[in-house]
């Protein structure tokens, strides 16, 4: 089985990075619980670096200091997509806002950042020598995307005529699993009363071994567990928050991670 990546296609999560108001806090907090290495890159233009976390060699994440003293930490998430301009103007024309207009990102693509009409951001990604995460589905990689919305029924019709994909509704408690093409792509739920005043947005899932062993050294590294583990279908999970202040959910699979299939 394989969980690294070469190419992906249209529509298909590939990426994620944060933003941090305590970058160093950030770095020692995800290389120590993933035993991620990391590189700082030089963007130029008296910009601060941009840093690329590794996994087995592989690029698997990102991230970079808050640009503006008012700004939150937080997780972004990136999907392929082959024109960056023309999905940017669609998502207009269908309902969401370009937040931040197509930019090149030095020599390894472009980029633009929407927000969908139910008010969560993310981002549009057009590789060029950078494809995304090289490895996924694994432990300490990515390998879900989730939307938190107020509006499933907005949040479907937006996404399936921008990118494409198709969905899958659980009759039991109205989950909704994304499929693009013929793989599962992440999913969307709604925002409920007890996750309190929840803005929308995308969470970004890993994979770890051993979700005990995984929130004890949550802790030992300055961050908070938000939710404690609950049983689902592919396994446990539990959602965290690093020593700034963005979270993302950890998931221990009970079959395994699944290999990565275009």
């Amino acid at each position: 089985m394989s969980y690294f990546v070469n190419k992906y296609p249209q529509g298909a999560f590939s990426w994620a990075d944060f933003f941090s108001t305590d970058i160093e806090k950030s770095k020692a907090f995800y290389t120590g619980l993933f035993d991620w290495t990391y590189e700082d890159m030089p963007t130029g233009e008296g910009r601060p670096d941009y840093t690329m976390f590794s996994l087995e060699g592989k690029y698997v994440a990102g991230g970079s200091p808050t640009f503006d003293p008012n700004m939150p930490s937080f997780w972004s998430s990136y999907i392929t997509v082959e024109n960056v301009e023309a999905m940017a103007k669609k998502a207009q024309e269908l309902g969401g806002k370009i937040t931040m207009p197509p930019m090149d990102v030095l020599d390894s693509g472009r980029m633009a950042t929407i927000t969908d009409p139910t008010g969560a951001m993310v981002s549009l990604w057009q590789p060029k020598n950078h494809i995304g995460a090289g490895v996924v589905n694994t432990v300490g990689a990515m390998c879900w995307n989730e939307l938190y919305t107020n509006d499933l029924e907005k949040a479907r019709e937006f996404y399936g005529k921008l990118l494409g994909w198709t969905f899958e509704v659980d009759s039991k408690n109205g989950y909704v699993s994304i499929k693009s093409g013929n793989r599962y792509n992440g999913g969307m739920m709604a925002i409920s009363p007890e996750m309190g005043p929840m803005p929308p947005n995308w969470a970004v899932y890993f994979t770890v071994k051993n979700m005990e062993e995984s929130l004890k050294k949550v802790l030992e590294l300055g961050g908070k567990v938000d939710a404690q583990p609950m049983k689902i279908d592919p396994g446990v999970f539990a959602i965290v928050t690093d020593p700034a202040g963005a979270y993302i959910v950890l998931l221990e699979m009970s079959s395994g991670p699944e290999p990565w299939e275009e």
